[in-house]
């Protein structure tokens, strides 16, 4: 048989228009006619009654750039209907890799998945997925950190003009090479030591390419609006395109802010930018757990800060004693993700909880898990409102982001916020609640194909490429939470990728997945 005859469905194209029912006839890697009662020729017949057929989703905040070498299977994206992903962001990309010192920093923060950093740039890296067969479509941004790294090290270096030209010079290089945009995440090191110049410098290679500039912004809690503001000239400086990743008011005190964030918005597109954005879900995020260090540590790798701490019982006894007298929220804080073999019993609880049961005080162990794994241990931290998640994923210009790996369904490379196999379902449901399914769709496939020019994906259109998830909307739902973080989602029945059947019943039939270029 030369192609397959999906027979029945209701069928929600990604534009937001109604649904309609229709035959979808898929030759080779594209769809190639959709009407009534097509006729069956030498296809395969799959049975669609009662279910809608849409286009694959695209998950636009990943951070699969190593995992999908690692298990390219991407179970917990394919089977909540994810047939493609933007990764590189945050400020973090796998490329380029053009010092040892960068080298050695990516190979300690990924050695969980067991994969050697043997490239050195974007070409050279996507080579390298194209040989694993990812079961997904995978795109890249190029992350600030990473090419910061390349110049002037990790380090506080202020760096000069010829500096920032290089780090332009290197931008525009992974462009060419097809990199879809640039991201920063001005929270981590060593991108929070850029200055303005640097970045409105660096920015500016995206002009020519006409390509969004992604960030994590400096601030999503008391810097918020004079970040989203950086964030504005930034773009203004490049393509014109900001895209501004998990938007979101951090802690109850900057709640109040939302409002202001979408005059400023409003305001920039009305001066001709073009600002879209995505966001998980969830009320909890996840980031490592060193975020909540005090000075020195806050400006230091994960990996020195490990360095540091081990072996210097002085060291480990200050910082011991510094959050015990200034304590964050332990209650407030889920250990979630850590390499330390005698704490993995207490993984989805507090801090404050796992400390009870270790026989230790939460500052203690916090100090005790940076000394072991620094670069391995994540926590998920409450302080988002409710509220504003749902007014966030009401707007049309949210797309929806698992900030999230693309991993297996065990914990051989640690354990997954609950979006990582759950955000989907959980984002459709949410949006049901205020709008058509037709228009909760268009936000996961349309919308985000769009931002990210991914052409002929993100739409049911003959001629288009054959990604596509076959679900029923009533069954339809995330089961995944912080105790069983990889539990898979109900209601998906069949994913294609790239034309092939790659997802039906629990498991990956097939890797058909494409490295995505510009």
């Amino acid at each position: 048989m030369s192609g397959t005859l999906i027979r029945g469905g209701r069928i929600c194209d990604g534009t937001g228009r109604p649904m309609f029912q229709a035959d979808l006839r898929i030759r080779g890697d594209r769809i190639a006619e959709i009407g009534p009662h097509l006729t069956v020729g030498d296809c395969r017949i799959v049975n669609a009654d009662g279910l809608t057929v849409a286009p694959g989703f695209v998950d636009v905040h990943a951070h699969s750039d190593l995992s999908l070498l690692a298990a390219p299977e991407a179970l917990g994206k394919i089977s909540q209907g994810i047939t493609s992903e933007i990764s590189g962001n945050c400020g973090l990309s796998a490329f380029p890799v053009l010092t040892e010192e960068v080298r050695r920093h990516l190979n300690t923060i990924y050695r969980t998945y067991g994969v050697e950093i043997t490239w050195s740039d974007f070409q050279s890296y996507a080579e390298t997925l194209e040989h694993r067969r990812p079961a997904i479509n995978a795109g890249f941004l190029c992350g600030h950190n990473t090419l910061r790294a390349c110049i002037l090290g990790y380090g506080e270096q202020r760096g000069t003009e010829t500096d920032w030209n290089a780090m332009r010079q290197l931008l525009h290089h992974m462009l060419e090479q097809g990199a879809l945009g640039f991201s920063t995440g001005l929270l981590y090191i060593p991108g929070r030591f850029a200055v303005p110049e640097e970045l409105l410098t660096v920015a500016g290679a995206l002009k020519e390419f006409q390509r969004p500039y992604a960030t994590h912004l400096r601030s999503e809690g008391d810097g918020l609006l004079e970040s989203i503001e950086e964030a504005l000239a930034i773009a203004r400086a490049g393509s014109g395109h900001l895209h501004i990743s998990h938007l979101k008011t951090a802690q109850p005190r900057n709640w109040r802010k939302l409002d202001a964030v979408f005059d400023r918005l409003e305001s920039a597109r009305r001066e001709g930018l073009l600002v879209t954005g995505d966001r998980y879900p969830y009320t909890w995020s996840q980031t490592s757990l060193s975020v909540i260090l005090p000075p020195p540590y806050d400006k230091m790798t994960d990996a020195a800060i490990r360095e540091r701490l081990r072996g210097n019982e002085e060291a480990v006894g200050k910082l011991v004693k510094e959050l015990e007298l200034t304590p964050p929220a332990w209650g407030r804080i889920l250990l979630c993700s850590t390499g330390v073999r005698t704490v993995q019993r207490v993984l989805g609880k507090s801090m404050e909880e796992a400390a009870q049961i270790l026989g230790t005080t939460p500052a203690a162990l916090c100090v005790e898990l940076m000394r072991q794994d620094a670069p391995g241990t994540m926590a998920a931290f409450s302080g988002m409102s409710e509220t504003n998640l749902q007014r966030i994923l009401q707007r049309e210009e949210i797309c929806c982001g698992t900030d999230e790996t693309a991993r297996p369904q065990g914990y051989e490379f640690g354990r997954s916020h609950p979006r990582g196999f759950g955000s989907f379902p959980r984002f459709i449901g949410l949006v049901r609640e205020s709008f058509s399914l037709e228009e909760a769709i268009r936000k996961v496939s349309g919308l985000p194909a769009e931002v990210f020019h991914l052409r002929d994906r993100g739409r049911i259109v003959a001629g288009g490429y054959a990604d596509l998830v076959l679900f029923d909307p009533e069954r339809l739902k995330d089961r995944a939470d912080f105790v069983t973080p990889h539990a898979l989602c109900s209601g998906i029945d069949q994913v294609y990728v790239n034309g092939v059947l790659s997802y039906e019943k629990g498991e990956v039939r097939n890797r058909a997945g494409k490295i995505l270029k510009k």
